[in-house]
């Protein structure tokens, strides 16, 4: 991964975890939040050819292709997750193919789909820009980015928690941080630490723009009242905005 093997290798730690995580539907975040702002914002995808990249164990490529993708382009860095999404009963290799390869180097020819999603994508360590570059080279003219990533601005893992939960400093916000925590979910916590890097907005937008891409949208995910008024759960764990959401046009 371009000397992100950090992040790789507790992919592959936790792939287990993760795989449990997603296919007995135990986190809330995603069911309840990110999934839906996310397919909102992707829209309309009959016929599309699409690159899921951190495709994860295929659950959003096999939700794609439920709702008319054409075909969908799995990329992952966990082998693991790379064959579950292979192996799962639902899988038509006719509809979707899943690879093991580094976002950073694509294993497609360039102008081959019309968009990307980027779901949950842990930033790059070393190179994170590059992800994006390739991301454009993909895609065909007037192709389409759709990227979830942990809020810059307002994630604070656990482990950086202070006693009076104040988070961290502004150096570390422009400078850029890396975040590493085990996850608890559902009562279970990840065997492994995950390791996730953040950059400021500015830097973020930067790279985007550079790699040709102009963004066209802008979302913070966040519980509707609906919700916090039957689920009192989301009161207690989301105090704050912890996921952005951006849509890009390619140039």
């Amino acid at each position: 991964m371009l000397g992100d093997e950090p992040v790789s290798d507790a992919y592959a730690a936790n792939a287990e975890f993760w795989i449990r995580t997603v296919r007995e539907d135990l986190d809330p975040y995603r069911s309840g939040l990110t999934d839906p702002a996310l397919l909102a914002l992707v829209g309309e995808c009959t016929g599309l050819h699409i690159l899921d990249a951190g495709c994860g164990e295929g659950y959003l490529a096999r939700e794609l292709i439920t709702r008319g993708a054409g075909f969908v382009h799995g990329v992952d860095t966990c082998a693991a997750f790379v064959a579950a999404a292979a192996s799962h009963p639902e899988h038509d290799p006719a509809r979707a193919r899943f690879r093991h390869a580094d976002v950073a180097a694509l294993p497609l020819p360039g102008d081959s789909v019309d968009l990307v999603v980027a779901n949950r994508l842990p930033h790059g360590l070393s190179d994170p820009g590059r992800r994006f570059v390739e991301f454009a080279r993909v895609l065909r003219p007037s192709g389409r980015l759709v990227m979830m990533t942990m809020h810059p601005c307002f994630y604070v893992a656990r482990d950086e928690r202070g006693s009076a939960g104040t988070g961290f400093t502004v150096d570390d916000y422009f400078s850029g941080r890396t975040v590493r925590q085990r996850f608890e979910v559902a009562g279970t916590r990840s065997p492994a630490a995950s390791v996730q890097a953040l950059y400021s907005l500015e830097a973020t937008i930067g790279m985007l723009t550079t790699a040709g891409f102009a963004i066209t949208a802008v979302r913070e995910p966040r519980p509707t009242e609906q919700q916090r008024r039957e689920t009192p759960w989301w009161d207690q764990h989301f105090t704050r905005p912890l996921f952005l959401l951006v849509e890009c046009a390619l140039l």
